[in-house]
């Protein structure tokens, strides 16, 4: 039997949580609440969800850097050896506002015996900032953990976890768990269940 259910939440603030001055700067390894460039503000969204298969199959089809389909991100160039930390890939983000070119670098992958993973990337900072078409803003970073554990036999949770920076309006109705809760809904039917 399948159990699938997504959770989204989405945070926006200014930074607000502690003085500005003592928050580290934005990055993978910061930590959150973080310090955005000036101008911008920072957000946090999170998805979760359940799928009813084994980790094993759901890493298997949603931890490969490189071949990220269920998640209807195509890269069309990458560089590096796949899945290892400071590899990069390129890929054509869909949006309600157009479509934006990003380059993201994967930072952290490790796999567990039980079939569980964790995997960290951002958005690279050299091709910072990315200006919305609507001429509203831009993205100046984000930052996402994405990460399966087995709960039991057949029952994994996922979580995709985002932290970001932009300025303006991000990209009209477009938000990160909104972009992660379709693809999590593909990953629950494209899994391998008869394992």
């Amino acid at each position: 039997m399948q159990l699938f259910v997504v959770i989204s939440t989405l945070f926006l603030a200014s930074a607000t949580f502690a003085s500005p001055a003592s928050l580290p700067a934005c990055s993978t390894d910061s930590g959150t609440p973080c310090k955005c460039p000036a101008g911008s503000e920072y957000a946090e969204s999170v998805t979760f969800t359940t799928i009813g298969a084994a980790a094993k199959d759901v890493t298997a089809l949603t931890s490969d850097f490189f071949f990220t389909d269920w998640l209807g991100l195509v890269p069309y160039a990458h560089s590096g050896p796949n899945n290892k930390p400071g590899s990069t890939r390129s890929s054509t983000l869909q949006t309600t506002e157009g479509s934006y070119n990003i380059t993201e670098r994967l930072t952290k992958l490790n796999k567990y015996p039980d079939g569980s993973f964790i995997q960290r990337f951002e958005q690279l900072s050299s091709t910072l900032p990315v200006e919305y078409y609507s001429k509203n803003g831009s993205f100046q970073g984000y930052w996402i953990t994405f990460q399966t554990e087995r709960v039991f036999q057949y029952e994994t949770a996922v979580v995709s976890s985002v932290y970001s920076c932009a300025t303006g309006h991000p990209l009209g109705t477009f938000t990160f768990s909104h972009h992660h809760a379709q693809p999590l809904q593909y990953a629950n039917k494209s899994v391998d269940y008869s394992t």
